[in-house]
């Protein structure tokens, strides 16, 4: 695996945990904000598969404007 994904990966998966509670059994919201949250983590999880994750070698992160990351839902 590249440097760049590996990166776009951690990326992912920080953005996953942040959303976790949004999909739990307790959370607070409707059934149709759950769907809407389960939507924005699906495309989460695939972003691997369609993105080409560039570094930006100034701050050795990934470079934002090589990949178009889902909206969160409010």
């Amino acid at each position: 695996m590249s440097k760049e994904m590996e990166k776009l990966r951690v990326v992912r998966n920080e953005m996953l945990s942040d959303s976790d509670w949004s999909v739990m059994p307790d959370s607070p919201l409707s059934d149709s904000k759950k769907d809407e949250w389960k939507t924005y983590r699906q495309a989460l999880r695939d972003i691997t598969k369609t993105s080409s994750p560039k570094i930006d070698f100034d701050t050795l992160q990934v470079d934002p404007s090589s990949v178009i990351f889902p909206e969160k839902p409010s």
